[in-house]
């Protein structure tokens, strides 16, 4: 007697072959951090706010330290300013950063009790945050009033104790600039 796969619903209904010998199947596919909120309840965001102290000179918005044992993976940053003349962005890998206010992620699944295992800190528009050192991994350019979304994909993985910094320059004094950041923590 030939293997036979049945259904999995107690219904005795064998899998259906194509014509190429190919079991018929169908899947839906999310993005890793869909699951990483519904499954897991890990999957969070953080809004960083900078104001510039003095136009056109680079300076920390905010940062993230992932202080868990397994791993968090960026999945997209979004960066914005309103200042009507140049904005400058940059992210940073494993900076030396000090200062700056306490910023808690907010879970993206509502019915989730779970907190990041991280520690976040921004400018808190006024707070002084230094970054600094580090490697370049991303810079941004903006020319006036602009929003701009960059998806990672997953792949910027911090393990323990890893540092993502970001740092904005707008041109203007008293210019608000603003870095938010998906991430989801610990799913495979």
């Amino acid at each position: 007697m030939a293997d036979q796969i049945k259904d999995g619903t107690g219904g005795a209904y064998l899998v259906g072959v194509s014509s190429s010998n190919r079991l018929k199947v169908s899947a839906r596919v999310n993005e890793r951090i869909y699951y990483a909120s519904r499954d897991d309840k890990k999957a969070f965001i953080v809004q960083f706010a900078h104001t510039q102290a003095v136009g056109g000179v680079v300076a920390g918005c905010g940062y993230i330290e992932y202080t868990g044992s397994n791993r968090l993976n960026v999945k997209q940053v979004t960066i914005s300013s309103e200042d009507a003349g140049m904005g400058k962005f940059g992210i940073w890998k494993s900076p030396t950063v000090s200062g700056g206010s306490a910023k808690i992620p907010v879970n993206l699944n509502f019915g989730s009790t779970l907190t990041s295992e991280t520690t976040c800190k921004e400018d808190a528009d006024g707070t002084l945050l230094n970054i600094t050192g580090g490697n370049s991994l991303y810079t941004v350019r903006t020319d006036g009033v602009q929003t701009i979304v960059l998806d990672f994909y997953d792949a910027i993985i911090l393990g323990p104790n890893n540092v993502i910094g970001f740092r904005s320059n707008a041109a203007t004094t008293g210019t608000k600039t603003r870095i938010n950041v998906m991430f989801h923590e610990s799913i495979e």
